[in-house]
This record gives C-alpha cells, sequence and structure tokens, in this order.
C-alpha cells in the first residue's frame, strides 16, 4: 500500500484498521501523508519517541477549541505538570481502592435484573453508566436527567482531535462543543458553590489563588476529564467484550484461569487500543533516531500501529494472546509526559466487567450482527449486543 492509498475514512477501514496500518508500515515506519501533509509515525520506537520528545502543540489548529481555549492539558513544561500534579492524589493507591469497589457496585447494578438468556447492551447498559458514575464521583458533580444528549455533545466534542473529520461534520461537532461549554458552565456554577475535597473543587480552589492555573482555565480542564473518563472507557469496554468474545478460545483460557485477568486487560489494550493514534505538532526540528522531523509539520502517531509492530511483538503481533509475557509493554495511553494520568481507573473499569461477566455469566456469546464503526481516532462500535449465558 502506498501512503496515497490510504484512506482512515473509508468503511473498509474503519471495520478494520491495522491490515491497512500494516501494509503501511511494511514500506516504512514514516510516512508523509500526501493528502494532508501531516507526517504519520507507525513503528513502535518512532511512535514512543514522537510521543515523549514532540511537544503538543496545536495541530487541530485554534478555531476546533475555541469554546475551550487556554488547556492546560495541551501545554507543555510547568504550564501542563502544574495543573497535572492537581491530579495526583486522585489516583494514589488508597483513592484507586475505593474507585475500584463503586465501579464493581455500578458493573452489579447494570447486571442485578439480567438472567441467563438476557440481552447486553454493552455501551448502552454498562460501557456508558460505569464511566460516567465514575467520572461524577471523581469531580462531584450531579447526576443529570439529559444523560443521552450529553453523551452526545462529549462524543463530538471529543471528535474533534479527528486528524481526517470531514469539513460537512465539522459543524455539527463545534456546535456540540458549544452546546457543551455552555453545560460545563453551568456546573462550574453550581460546584462554587457546593466546594468539598473532589477534583472538581481543587481545581477551583487552584485556579482562585492563581499560582498553578488560572480562572480562565478551569472549564477546558474539566472538558478534557469529561472526554478522556468518559467516552475512552466506554469504547474500551466494548473493544474489550468484542475481542475476548471473538476468539473464543481466549475467553475459554480467562475462564479457566481467571489469574490472568490482569494480562488479559494488558493484552487487550495493546491488540485493540480505543485510542489508535495521538497528534503533535513540531515546534523545532526533532531528531527521532533514524528519522528527523522539521519543525512546524503535524504529525499522527499511530499506536495502533505501534501496538502491533512485528519489530516490537514478533511474529506473533497479530495474534491476541493473553499470556503474552510483554503485553504491559503496549502504549494504548500514550508515553511521555502526557501519558494518559487515568490509566488505572481505566484498568479497574475493565477489571471489573469482564470479571463480573466471566464469573456471572460464563458462557455469554455474540451473536451475529452488523457491527457500525464511526471514528478512525477513538476506535469502537456504536453498539455491540451480547447474549449473557450462566
Amino acid at each position: 500500500m502506498h501512503s496515497a492509498d490510504f484512506d482512515p475514512t473509508s468503511p473498509a477501514y474503519l471495520a478494520d484498521p491495522y491490515a491497512a496500518l500494516k501494509r503501511l508500515r511494511a514500506e516504512g515506519s514514516c510516512h508523509v501523508d500526501p493528502a494532508s501533509g501531516q507526517w504519520f509515525l507507525l513503528g513502535y520506537d518512532e511512535v514512543g519517541a514522537g510521543l515523549t520528545k514532540i511537544t503538543r502543540g496545536n495541530p487541530d489548529g485554534p478555531d476546533r477549541h475555541v469554546h475551550f481555549p487556554e488547556n492546560p492539558f495541551s501545554f507543555d513544561g510547568p504550564g501542563h505538570t502544574g495543573p497535572r500534579g492537581l491530579l495526583a492524589s486522585t489516583f494514589t493507591n488508597r483513592a484507586l481502592a475505593s474507585f475500584r469497589d463503586r465501579a464493581q457496585l455500578i458493573v452489579d447494578d447494570a447486571l442485578r435484573d439480567k438472567e441467563s438468556g438476557s440481552e447486553l447492551r454493552v455501551i448502552e447498559e454498562i460501557g456508558f453508566p460505569l464511566p460516567y458514575h465514575i467520572t461524577r464521583d471523581i469531580l462531584g458533580v450531579p447526576d443529570v436527567p439529559h444523560r443521552d444528549t450529553l453523551r452526545d455533545w462529549t462524543w463530538k466534542s471529543l471528535e474533534l482531535i479527528d486528524a481526517f473529520l470531514p469539513d460537512d461534520k465539522l459543524q455539527e461537532n463545534m456546535e456540540a462543543s458549544g452546546r457543551l461549554a455552555e453545560h460545563l458552565g453551568e456546573v462550574l456554577e453550581w460546584k462554587r458553590g457546593h466546594l468539598g475535597d473532589d477534583v472538581f473543587s481543587i481545581i477551583i480552589r487552584a485556579a482562585e489563588e492563581g499560582e498553578i492555573m488560572r480562572p480562565q482555565q478551569i472549564l477546558p480542564f474539566i472538558h478534557t476529564l469529561y472526554l478522556a473518563g468518559m467516552h475512552t472507557t466506554v469504547n474500551q469496554t466494548a473493544l474489550s467484550l468484542y475481542t475476548l468474545l471473538q476468539h473464543h478460545e481466549q475467553w475459554e483460557l480467562l475462564r479457566a484461569q481467571p489469574d490472568l485477568l490482569d494480562n488479559a486487560v494488558e493484552e487487550i489494550l495493546r491488540f485493540e487500543p480505543t485510542a489508535q493514534y495521538m497528534r503533535r505538532t513540531t515546534e523545532r526540528e526533532v531528531d527521532l533516531g533514524a528519522i528527523t522531523l522539521p519543525a512546524g509539520v503535524n504529525v499522527v502517531c499511530w499506536i495502533a500501529s505501534a501496538n502491533r509492530d512485528e519489530s516490537q511483538w514478533g511474529a506473533t503481533a497479530d495474534v491476541f494472546d493473553i499470556t503474552r509475557s510483554n503485553a504491559r509493554q503496549h502504549i494504548a495511553f500514550g508515553k511521555g509526559p502526557h501519558v494518559c494520568l487515568g490509566s488505572w481507573l481505566a484498568r479497574l473499569e475493565l477489571r471489573a466487567v469482564l470479571g463480573t461477566i466471566l464469573d456471572r455469566f460464563p458462557n455469554t456469546t455474540m451473536p451475529e450482527q452488523d457491527l457500525v464503526w464511526s471514528s478512525n481516532v477513538i476506535r469502537g462500535p456504536e453498539e455491540l449486543i451480547l447474549r449473557l449465558e450462566a
């Protein structure tokens, strides 16, 4: 495959991006996309180096994020590490233990009325409710009556990071981002009168003090936590069940050896990462070893390609194996200073879902269905239906 034939918006690509990425990677670990002018990093070493060495910059341009400017997560250096450090206490081992208990309660509640033979709509019934409620708990915000609308706004706002977003979708997504900004602004006003020891309160106090971050950075900060905390986990939950049930022998192995659950989650994250790529902009020339990137170019770091690069994973790179000894070396959560801070939270949520279904419904199957894949950046089916069997 030549890079000119690479189309990450086509239905064939969305259904199976890995075959196209493998063909492109076989021609080299770095390509310049003739359609967009973006640089593609495809190899494991190159993607890791790119995520570590290249500053985030603003590959989307200023217009896509007009509703959430001055986002600390888009900065480098102290402008990023200072606000990021505010979250450190949230992800301690002690805090994670409480989140583990909370996640289990949410999963148990979602499956409470399910019996053997019941249908489970994964995203609607468990994939979205789990991270939604965990994110609410972390931020200390109330439930809303319009969850479906909020889910739509957050998803369309997240799609703005799509490196290949067509112009005809841009306006719709921008409008949704504006609605989300209005909603979060209302939540912020409510929160100012209901401060506690949650993340939202910590951020508000820090912004008022003005040393680590400024008041105008509160909404962009919270916006990022909403997007990262919800939709990536929504999709990864569906992908996890999809992958295990597609490889039934691995599901059976996990049934027989439940102590493999932790490693199974890591192999799922390697084999089917929901975050297919991350983007960067070179503000100066960047030496990645075998490749030198010029200043002022947009770079797509293809995590989905790196996680299946034969130079890292050997001849079994395309084999799903929950006993893989180095599965945890995947870069599904990124790498470097901007690595996902909530990776441990995502892991415990996935373990709660998979462990509970395996325990209560070990003979679960995935009926034949026409899955709809709509995103090349945050991969996942729009819905996944399972048949729960004890």
